[in-house]
C-alpha cells in the first residue's frame, strides 16, 4: 500500500492549500469590513465570486510562485525530491505567503479608502523609489512593523513544525518513465497560471465580466491585482501644478450652462441637464468602423479636390442624409483607444494603461451604464473574436447587456474564406439588423467592424474592385466591401419599425496607415457622419473627437438629466473655444481650434505648432488636464459608483 504522506506531490499541494485559505479569509475579510459595498451581492452571487476568485485567480497567482518548483520535482534527478530541496521550497513558500499576506493587508485597508483594489499606484511608487517606500514605512508605521516582524518570527515556528516535508519523501521510482508526468504537469501548471485555455493570459479585468463592480471586487484579490500592475503598469501621476489650480483650469475646459459638478472631490464628474426634452428617446447605433480615413471615403476626397476612388457609394449616399462633420478626431491610434474613446469618454495619455490593463477596476462614466438609467436596452456586437480586447469581459462591465463576437455570428457569405480577425462584416451589421428589429425601444448599440484590418481578406471575388495586390488596393477593396454591408444592412433597416427612431453614427477607431499623412493632425483625423431625427442636414467643421460623443448623444437623444465623467463636450452645445485630447505611445497632445498644437511626454514639450503664448497656454491646459486625469485614476475619483 501507498504512503501518500511521503509524496512530493502532497507536499506541495499542502503548501498551496495555505495559500488558498489565505484569500478565502481575506475575501471574508472584505465581506465583514465594507457591507455596504456588497449590500447588493446575494448569497449566490457571493458563493460565486468566491468559487471564480479561487478557480481563476488564486490559482494562477499561486502557480506563478510555487508551480515551476513543484514541477521540478517530477525530473527524473533525485535532488530535486531529496530533503535539502523540499525543505528550500519550504521557506520559499513561507515567505511568498508573508509577502502576499503584507500585500493582501495593505490592499484591504486601502480599498476602504478608494474603493478598489490597489494596482497602478504601488508600481508607480516602487518604480520611482522602493527605498523611499521603505523608509516612510519603517518611520509612520514602524511599530506596525516591528509587531509583523514578531509575529513573523512565530509564523516561521509554526511553519517549521507543521509544514517541512516528511522525513522519507520520495517519488515512486519510475525512473526516465517520469518525462510523460513532467510533460502532462507542465501543461496543467502553464494552463493555471495563464488561468484557462483562452488565448490571452489572464487579467484584473477577467474578475468583472458578470458586470457588477461589487461582485468583481469580491472575485478579484489584491495580491493578483498588485503582481500584475507591477509587471504591466506604468503609471506616474506628474505634478506640474497644485491639484487646485489644475482642477480651476479643467472646469474652465468644460464650463457649461447646462452642466454642474456635484461632488468636488470628484473633478471630471459632471451632471447634464438636456438642452431640450423629448417624449420619446431616439434609439442610437454606432458603426465603429475599423481604420476608415477620410483619405479613402469618396466624399470627404471630393470636399478636399481630390479624385474620389469609388469605393463608397452608399456612405456617399447617406451623408446626403446626414451631417457629415469634417474636423474630427481619434484619441488614440489603436482600436482599443477608439473603443475606450467612445465607451468611456477617456483617452489613453502617458502614465497609465489602458482598457483591459488595469483602469477599468476604477469607477467609470461607462455609455452603457448612462443610457441603461435613461430606459435603454444595450448591446455591443464585434466582428472580432469574442475575447479581442478582453471586450467579453469589458462589454458587461460597461453596461452593455448583450455582446458578440465573432464567434455568434451567423455566416451569410456562401463558402469564404477565414478570416484572420472575427468575422465579416455583412454578417456583423445584419446580425445587428435582426437584433434591432427584436429590441424593445429605445436601445444603444455599438458595432464594432474588422474587415478593413490588414491583411485585408475579402469575404468573395466579386468585391476585388482593384485587381492589383498593393497594400493600398487591398485596404480599397475591403472599404468597397464593407460600404456595400452597410447597403444591405439599410435595405433591411428601411422595412423596420426602427429606422425612423433612430440615429446613426459612423465613424473610425482611428486612421490607416496606408495613406501618408502630412501631417500629425491628420494622422488623428477620422469622418464622423451622423443622420437620424433632429439631425441637421449639412457640413459641420467643428473640432471635436470620440471623447466628445457620450454628452453630445445625450443632447441629440434626448436623454434626461445624467451623469458622466469625461474629457469630453458635447458637440450640440455652442461654445467659444474646443479642443481634442489624443494619445500615442508615451506622449500626449492637444489641438484648439485656433490652430495651435502642442504634444509632450509627462517630461517635456515634444512638438508644437502655432505662435509663443498660444503655445504656452494650449501646454498649461494639456499638462492640467493630464494631471488631473491621472490623479483621478490613481485616487479612483472620476466617477463615483453607486454600490
Amino acid at each position: 500500500m501507498l504512503d501518500w504522506k511521503r509524496r512530493p506531490t502532497l507536499y506541495f499541494i499542502r503548501l498551496m492549500s495555505v495559500f488558498f485559505v489565505l484569500f478565502f479569509m481575506l475575501r471574508l475579510a472584505f465581506l465583514w469590513l465594507y457591507p455596504e459595498t456588497f449590500a447588493e451581492l446575494t448569497l449566490g452571487d457571493i458563493v460565486y465570486a468566491m468559487l471564480k476568485g479561487a478557480w481563476f485567480m488564486d490559482s494562477s497567482i499561486t502557480m506563478v510562485f510555487l508551480g515551476i518548483p513543484f514541477l521540478l520535482t517530477y525530473l527524473p534527478l533525485k535532488w530535486f525530491t531529496s530533503q535539502l530541496y523540499l525543505k528550500l521550497v519550504g521557506w520559499y513558500a513561507f515567505v511568498v505567503l508573508f509577502a502576499f499576506a503584507l500585500i493582501a493587508i495593505g490592499d484591504l485597508q486601502y480599498f476602504g479608502m478608494v474603493h478598489r483594489h490597489t494596482g497602478h499606484e504601488l508600481a508607480a511608487a516602487m518604480q520611482t523609489s522602493t527605498q523611499a517606500m521603505v523608509d516612510m514605512l519603517v518611520s509612520a508605521y514602524g511599530w506596525q512593523m516591528l509587531i509583523l516582524a514578531i509575529l513573523m518570527l512565530g509564523s516561521a515556528f509554526v511553519w517549521k513544525r507543521y509544514m517541512m516535508p516528511h522525513p522519507e519523501t520520495s517519488y515512486l521510482k519510475l525512473g526516465w518513465k517520469r518525462i510523460p508526468f513532467f510533460v502532462v504537469m507542465f501543461l496543467l501548471i502553464l494552463l493555471t497560471m495563464r488561468g484557462g485555455i483562452e488565448s490571452k493570459p489572464i487579467q484584473s479585468v477577467f474578475a468583472y465580466n458578470e458586470g457588477s463592480m461589487a461582485q468583481g471586487h469580491l472575485t478579484l484579490n489584491g495580491v493578483f491585482a498588485t503582481l500584475h500592475s507591477l509587471k504591466q503598469s506604468h503609471m506616474r501621476v506628474p505634478h506640474f501644478m497644485p491639484e487646485e489650480e489644475a482642477e480651476r483650469i479643467v472646469r474652465q475646459i468644460y464650463a457649461s450652462p447646462f452642466e454642474t459638478y456635484p461632488d468636488p472631490d470628484y473633478p471630471l464628474m459632471r451632471e447634464r441637464s438636456p438642452m431640450r426634452t423629448q417624449d420619446k428617446p431616439y434609439n442610437i447605433v454606432i458603426f465603429l468602423l475599423e481604420s476608415w480615413d477620410p483619405d479613402f471615403i469618396d466624399i470627404t476626397r471630393e470636399l478636399a479636390g481630390k479624385k474620389p476612388y469609388g469605393v463608397t457609394p452608399n456612405f456617399n449616399a447617406l451623408a446626403k442624409k446626414g451631417r457629415l462633420y469634417t474636423n474630427f478626431y481619434a484619441n488614440g491610434q489603436r482600436s482599443i483607444d477608439g473603443i475606450a474613446a467612445l465607451i468611456a469618454g477617456i483617452p489613453r495619455v502617458p502614465g497609465a494603461g489602458g482598457l483591459g490593463e488595469g483602469i477599468e477596476i476604477n469607477g467609470i462614466g461607462w455609455m452603457g451604464d448612462i443610457a441603461k438609467k435613461q430606459g435603454y436596452q444595450t448591446s455591443f456586437l464585434s466582428g472580432s473574436f469574442r475575447h479581442s480586447f478582453y471586450m467579453d469581459k469589458i462589454a458587461p462591465l460597461a453596461g452593455f447587456d448583450t455582446y458578440y463576437g465573432s464567434e455568434d455570428l451567423t455566416p451569410l457569405h456562401p463558402n469564404p474564406p477565414k478570416s484572420h480577425w472575427g468575422g465579416w462584416d455583412y454578417d456583423l451589421f445584419m446580425a445587428g439588423e435582426k437584433l434591432y428589429e427584436s429590441s424593445k425601444q429605445p436601445f444603444l448599440s455599438v458595432m464594432f467592424s474588422v474587415s478593413t484590418h490588414t491583411p485585408w481578406a475579402l469575404p468573395e471575388p466579386r468585391f476585388k474592385k482593384f485587381k492589383g495586390n498593393s497594400d493600398k488596393e487591398r485596404f480599397l477593396n475591403t472599404m468597397y466591401y464593407t460600404d456595400w454591408a452597410l447597403g444591405k444592412f439599410f435595405e433591411a433597416a428601411e422595412k423596420s419599425d426602427y429606422m425612423d427612431n433612430t440615429i446613426f453614427l459612423f465613424l473610425a477607431d482611428h486612421a490607416s496607415g496606408n495613406m501618408p499623412h502630412p501631417n500629425m493632425r491628420e494622422q488623428y483625423k477620422i469622418p464622423l457622419l451622423v443622420v437620424g431625427p433632429n439631425i441637421p442636414q449639412g457640413l459641420d467643421d467643428t473640432l471635436s473627437s470620440q471623447i466628445d460623443l457620450i454628452p453630445t448623444l445625450m443632447d441629440w437623444a434626448g436623454w434626461g438629466k445624467s451623469t458622466y465623467a469625461s474629457l469630453g463636450m458635447s458637440m450640440a452645445e455652442a461654445r467659444d473655444k474646443r479642443s481634442v485630447i489624443f494619445g500615442r505611445d508615451a506622449m500626449t497632445g492637444r489641438i484648439e481650434d485656433n490652430g495651435t498644437l502642442v504634444v509632450r511626454s509627462l517630461d517635456r514639450m515634444v512638438y508644437q505648432e502655432g505662435e509663443g503664448q498660444e503655445v504656452l497656454d494650449n501646454e498649461k491646459r494639456l499638462k492640467a488636464q493630464v494631471q488631473v486625469l491621472l490623479h483621478a485614476w490613481q485616487h479612483n475619483t472620476l466617477m463615483k459608483v453607486e454600490h
